[in-house]
Formats: structure tokens, sequence, C-alpha cells
């Protein structure tokens, strides 16, 4: 439990590490906000799973699901409600996945995945691609004419070329 309340507090510092301003303070607040959702999604999807129970395994490894799925659209993501949604939904994703994907995996396919990269890393990875992808065909829309002073590279550029 230690590493994991090591990297919930340190996990924001990795997805923002390349910002600036408040690109940065954006990326540092919608991971803290995903990162607790997460955690609050896998406590009740353990609870709901073992009886009114908590299984600390599931809640240990999915409780960090959210900062994976928010990273690569956390300086982008600008209503706090995106990061808490992103966390919440990936949370209970991938705490139904610790609870039965990794039994199914390990009783049919024989491979039994003892860091938990598929339901940690690889489900949040895809959502997190998932979102990056909504996220980023949006920005016109959020950030309006301002688009091109927040992100200079996209000057002359827009989401359908």
């Amino acid at each position: 439990m230690v590493g994991t309340l090591f990297l919930f507090a340190f996990w924001p510092s990795f997805n923002g590490a390349l910002g600036s301003g408040s690109s940065m303070q954006r990326s540092i607040i919608n991971t803290y906000l995903s990162i607790a959702c997460s955690v609050i999604a896998s406590i009740v999807v353990s609870k709901f799973v073992h009886g009114g129970k908590l299984n600390m395994e599931i809640v240990l490894n999915a409780a960090l699901a959210g900062g994976v799925a928010v990273g690569s659209a956390a300086d982008i993501i600008i209503n706090p409600i995106g990061g808490m949604l992103s966390g919440f939904i990936t949370g209970c994703i991938s705490a139904y996945g610790f609870a039965f994907i990794s039994a199914f995996v390990k009783k049919h396919l024989k491979l039994h995945d003892t860091c938990g990269v598929i339901n940690l890393h690889g489900i949040p990875g895809v959502i997190g691609g998932l979102i990056s992808a909504i996220v980023a065909g949006r920005a016109p829309l959020t950030f309006g004419d301002s688009l091109n002073s927040t992100y200079p590279f996209t000057t002359g550029r827009t989401p359908q070329e």
C-alpha cells in the first residue's frame, strides 16, 4: 500500500512534467481528481463484487488506473468533471478487470498477470487514448479563438485537416 500512496502523491508530477503555467496546473488538478475518483470507484466495485467486504488488492491496483487514463489529456481537459468522470469510469472498469478478467485470463489463456499489467496499464491506456481523441477533437470548441495562442503549434490548422 505504501507504493500506491507514493504513486498517488507523485503521479500528477509525471503527467504535468512537460507543461508550464496553466497547462501544468490543469494537468496536476485533473490527475488528482481522476485518481481520487478512481479510488472511490475501486472501493465501490470491490465492495459490490465481494458482498460488502473490501478487497484491498483490487483497491490497491485499480486506484491508479485514473492516472493512467487521464495522462495524455490531462492538460487539455478544462472542466473538473472531465477528469473526475474519466477516473471513475476507468476505476470501475479496472476494478472489474481485477475481479473477473484476471481470473478468466489465468484459467483460459494460462497467463498469470502477477503485476496487473492488463488491468492497470492496458485497459486504462486504451481508454486514455479514446479520451485523448475526444478531447483533442473538442479543443477548438473549448478554447475557441484562443486555441492558436494556447497551443501555438496548431496555427492555421483545424482538427479536420
